[in-house]
């Protein structure tokens, strides 16, 4: 187990880091582009790039699928079962990439161009956005095996190497963007599919270099497709309600109001993308010792896991979280200047789902280790089916989007239970012991720890000196009540032991 753990701390380091730079550069360059594209056009990019993503739900459910099965053959030991897999994996994935641009150059097209709220004279633009995100989702759909395989062989230096490329690409896109003439949208769109097409390159060819199971190859496993399908099977419907939902929203916004209102969630979601993205690193690099630890039978440590890693992400995303909800109106002043109507209130509804989400992520990853996705399928993810309905009616009757915004917390509330009765039923997992001692517990101390910092922001006036005091103490605050009252001292040891050991500090 602590072995494992050094693993699994090594791992999330790269993450990290990487997530660290990428922070930093996505809040520089979003200025920059929101600046140069202006509310309308930015809104456009997000709507029309969202939109053509909802086509890739079913990539969703195949890659959980590739990742559990190269970790479990993985384990094996195969040389062979292991090509078989990802030479299967390859050509599913192959078909699918097929189908989903047929959808996207017909009914996709056809929606774009006559249901989406878009400016007359902007539509052109619009159908050049679309086309190139149409291309980048035939390269990332195809390029998910690969994925699969670095994160399955725990090669996370390159993942996170690769994705500080991305971001620091991200700021050449803005020079590019500031000197070269011409249509700004659509420039901004092939420039970003020119960045995701040179790290598909250098994944595909870092793969096949180091992994036998890479090499190119048609060969389909009848066994292993069936497998495969089965498992994945369970999961499309509720990939579709996941995805419908998140996408379904932003359309649904657009067509009420408009593409400015895409603008507020379009930053909305980076803010929080960003906040999710620095936790991730840490569930990224558990998932496949959870998945091993089930295949190995060893369900003490399976659930230790579980324990551990939802303790972990709740004490770093709380840390990150609660200073940014309790200054997010300075942050946004300072960082865009101009502040699309709704952005505040939108960042504060997503990291309330975001603590909310975290609180119980790890029993997804739990029951899909385990192999229950009918259950999860069925149950869990279909709950989510009733938001845009409630949605909808709220619009219509004239609520504001705010409220389109709290209503998306009612499916997470019901997921989570449903998530809890799962588990139980089918692993006799500890359910009720992880709910008051995991979910309940770390949510209280989070809602505890904002206290002092809501106190002292209330006697102060806004400006400079408000936001550094605020956030100062929200960090301490969470700092001492997270580590004292929710960390156990497995998690505390491991904290201090590898991340002072990649820091070069020594316990004393």
């Amino acid at each position: 187990m602590e072995e494992n753990n050094k693993r699994i701390a090594q791992n999330a380091i790269y993450l990290y880091i990487r997530q660290l730079v990428i922070m930093a550069l996505s809040f520089f360059t979003t200025r920059i582009v929101l600046e140069k594209l202006g509310a309308s056009d930015y809104g456009i990019n997000n709507v029309v790039a969202g939109f053509v993503s909802m086509f890739t739900m079913l990539n969703g459910v195949l890659q959980t699928g590739t990742r559990r099965f190269l970790a479990l053959n993985l384990g094996k030991g195969d040389k062979k079962l292991l090509k078989d897999t990802f030479s299967t994996a390859f050509v599913i994935h192959t078909i699918l990439a097929i189908i989903v641009v047929s959808l996207l150059e017909s009914i996709g097209l056809w929606f774009l161009n006559n249901k989406l709220n878009i400016e007359t004279d902007r539509i052109v633009a619009a159908n050049w956005v679309f086309q190139f995100s149409v291309i980048n989702v035939l390269l990332t759909i195809t390029q998910t095996p690969f994925v699969a395989a670095i994160t399955s062989h725990e090669r996370f230096n390159i993942y996170a190497f690769m994705s500080i490329y991305d971001a620091v690409s991200k700021v050449l896109i803005l020079f590019i963007l500031i000197y070269l003439p011409g249509d700004k949208l659509i420039i901004y769109a092939a420039l970003q599919l020119l960045v995701s097409a040179i790290s598909i390159i250098v994944y595909r060819t870092y793969c096949i270099r180091k992994f036998e199971e890479c090499s190119f190859s048609i060969h389909v496993n009848k066994t292993l497709l069936v497998q495969m399908s089965k498992f994945s099977g369970w999961s499309v419907v509720a990939n579709i309600l996941v995805v419908g939902n998140s996408q379904g929203l932003s359309i649904l916004l657009n067509i009420f109001f408009n593409t400015a209102i895409n603008a507020a969630r379009g930053l909305a979601n980076t803010v929080t993308f960003t906040i999710t993205q620095f936790i991730n690193g840490f569930i990224l690099a558990g998932e496949p010792q959870l998945v091993k630890y089930y295949g190995a039978g060893e369900k003490d440590k399976f659930i230790k896991l579980v324990f551990n890693i939802t303790q972990y992400t709740l004490f770093l995303i709380a840390i990150i979280a609660v200073p940014v909800f309790m200054e997010i109106d300075f942050v946004l002043e300072l960082w865009l200047g101009k502040v699309p109507e709704y952005t505040s209130q939108f960042i504060k509804i997503t990291i309330l789902s975001i603590l909310l989400m975290n609180s119980y992520i790890m029993l997804d990853k739990a029951i899909t280790a385990s192999g229950h996705i009918k259950q999860l399928a069925l149950i869990a993810n279909t709950i989510p089916v009733i938001q845009l309905p409630l949605v909808y009616i709220a619009l219509k009757f004239g609520y504001t989007p705010v409220t389109a915004y709290w209503i998306t917390l009612i499916p997470q509330v019901l997921g989570m239970f449903s998530d809890l009765w799962i588990i139980k039923k089918y692993e006799n997992f500890p359910s009720v012991k992880f709910f008051i001692n995991i979910i309940a517990k770390n949510l209280v101390l989070i809602g505890i720890a904002c206290l002092i910092p809501y106190y002292v922001q209330s006697l102060m006036e806004p400006g400079l000196v408000r936001f550094l005091v605020v956030c100062t103490i929200s960090v301490l605050c969470t700092l001492g009540v997270m580590w004292l009252f929710s960390l156990n001292k497995e998690v505390r040891k491991m904290v201090i032991n590898r991340f002072g050991e990649k820091l070069h500090l020594k316990k004393q």
